[in-house]
């Protein structure tokens, strides 16, 4: 393995509770049904403007543009305190540098979004490249994320791994034949995660430090 490529939201930072209280502000404006917060929270990892899309039940035009405008309305940089990265993460980021192992990001967050929390929490050169929505022409679930980080060191698929916490992220992985892990401690269930064939799947960040140095260990021997 020589490189790890992560997702952010609900795999390297919990983020639930500030795109939580994001969707409650947008519902609210719009005089929506609370009960759509679950609709919302099974599209986090696709880009905003699909995710919203589908929450919504809505094509595009006037009524698509009120909506995002809304949900950009939200204070998200007054509230990113809601934010942190999971307990022991930092720890197992940095361990997992100090083995030499390249790791990188692709994400379905605007790099806008993602470049002050990667900063707040000392991660600014911790990975490269930081794939966002900006950089592909086609988001999760298609490869081209995964594609852009394997082409930036020359690997071939089998030398990387994908972790995540959806099934966009998995799926992606199945897409460019790249090998996956996932978490159920984000935004979907170890039953969901597993219909997605992952190589294992994390309950917490301690069994994906597990889970993660076993597999180094067995490709040293």
């Amino acid at each position: 393995m020589k490189l790890i490529v992560w997702d952010f939201d609900g795999t390297l930072a919990d983020t639930r509770p500030l795109i939580e209280d994001g969707m409650r502000f947008t519902l609210k404006a719009l005089n929506k049904p609370d009960a759509l917060m679950d609709k919302w929270l099974a599209c986090v990892g696709l880009p905003v403007e699909e995710g919203l899309r589908r929450t919504f039940s809505v094509g595009g035009g006037d009524e698509m543009d009120q909506i995002l405008n809304l949900y950009r309305s939200y204070n998200w940089a007054g509230n990113s305190h809601l934010i942190l990265p999971f307990p022991g993460m930092r720890e197992l980021v940095a361990d997992i540098s100090a083995k030499g192992v390249k790791q990188a990001i692709a994400t379905s967050k605007r790099f806008k979004a993602l470049e002050p929390q990667l900063t707040g929490f000392g991660w600014t050169d911790a990975f490269y490249p930081i794939v966002t929505p900006e950089r592909v022409t086609r988001p999760k679930p298609h490869p081209e994320s995964l594609e852009i980080c394997l082409n930036c060191y020359n690997l071939r698929p089998k030398d990387a791994l994908m972790v995540g916490d959806t099934l966009y992220d998995l799926h992606m992985a199945n897409a460019a034949n790249v090998p996956c892990i996932g978490v159920t401690f984000g935004f979907a269930s170890e039953e969901q995660l597993n219909s997605a064939a992952p190589q294992a799947c994390a309950n917490g960040v301690e069994d994906l430090r597990r889970i993660l140095f076993e597999l180094l260990r067995q490709e040293s021997l």
